[in-house]
């Protein structure tokens, strides 16, 4: 991505912190930046940003939300970075927009207090979250890639104390978080197409790093390291067959090459879409927008059969 195409996010983000800094100081602990701004592939009108602020005393919870709250907008204006653009929290006309901001996609910060997040145990605490992030969420690979791809804009690093031991159950919702996101994309692309098309777009690209994830493979390094990695495992010459056919014997009739599961051409699609978003949207109709969503879906139905199968299969 160009250096100057990160200007505008890197000064809102530098604005924001440092008013942070100068309003509360020490009460509050630190503010982590994750996710595309933080990897340098942020993109005006399609990226959000992710933000988690967390403050030393649970006292200062409300004060400090109240103050971030007065303040993103307008320097998002003043930035022109286009979060409101982006953010499920910036339209609140937008009913798809308004239904993401309850799963908490695509919302730009959040405040936490000192016990609302076990950094250590990679666990998120606090009430009205923690059920969700239990049975939605993956929180093991959110916390990987925290530690793997955040940046500490202000206060101590939190990266040092996060430790990662992602359960079966985890690796799971981490091949069911894009795959809902593009069943959404698909349904809500013939009432509100440029919403679910962003959301189709960002469930493939995600589904990239999911699927590394349940594969024990890096995550956190962003989409194009991510796209060659797939790429080295996608040219791998051995063919895979699951254990179970091998010690049936019967391996020669279920014997096949998962590779052709994936549609990996459609990545580079995606890719292009993020990053060409303002020339290569409006040539979307209500019809090819839903096909791209639809094509999505098939995408991330692909690549998450085939991580399940490589994982749980053996080399050749």
């Amino acid at each position: 991505m160009p250096a100057n195409s990160q200007k505008p996010i890197q000064e809102f983000l530098k604005a924001l912190s440092s008013s942070v800094e100068a309003k509360f100081g020490d009460s509050v602990d630190f503010v982590l930046l994750f996710g595309s701004a933080a990897r340098g592939e942020w993109k005006r009108g399609i990226s959000d940003v992710d933000l988690i602020i967390q403050v030393a005393d649970e006292k200062y919870v409300e004060e400090v939300k109240g103050y971030v709250d007065s303040i993103f907008w307008v320097l998002d204006l003043k930035c022109n970075t286009g979060l409101r653009e982006a953010c499920s929290t910036g339209n609140s006309e937008d009913r798809v927009k308004r239904l993401i901001s309850k799963t908490k996609l695509y919302v730009p910060y959040e405040v936490f207090g000192p016990g609302d997040i076990d950094w250590e145990g990679a666990q998120i605490k606090r009430k009205d979250l923690a059920l969700g992030a239990k049975l939605v969420a993956s929180q093991a690979m959110l916390f990987k890639k925290m530690k793997v791809e955040g940046k500490i804009l202000y206060g101590r690093d939190i990266r040092e104390v996060i430790q990662v031991d992602a359960s079966f159950w985890e690796r799971m919702k981490a091949l069911l978080v894009p795959y809902t996101m593009a069943l959404l994309s698909s349904v809500a692309a013939l009432f509100v197409p440029k919403t679910a098309l962003k959301l189709a777009d960002k469930a493939a690209l995600y589904s990239i790093e999911s699927a590394l994830f349940f594969m024990d493979l890096p995550v956190g390094m962003g989409i194009e390291k991510a796209t060659e990695e797939w790429n080295r495992e996608l040219k791998h010459e051995s063919e895979l067959r699951l254990n179970l056919f091998n010690f049936m014997e019967i391996d020669s009739v279920f014997s096949f090459d998962y590779r052709k599961l994936v549609h990996f051409d459609f990545a580079r699609e995606a890719i292009e879409l993020k990053y060409n978003w303002a020339e290569k949207s409006p040539d979307f109709g209500r019809w090819g927008t839903l096909k791209f969503c639809l094509t999505s879906l098939l995408f991330v139905n692909s690549m998450n059969w085939y991580a399940i199968l490589r994982r749980w299969g053996v080399a050749a």
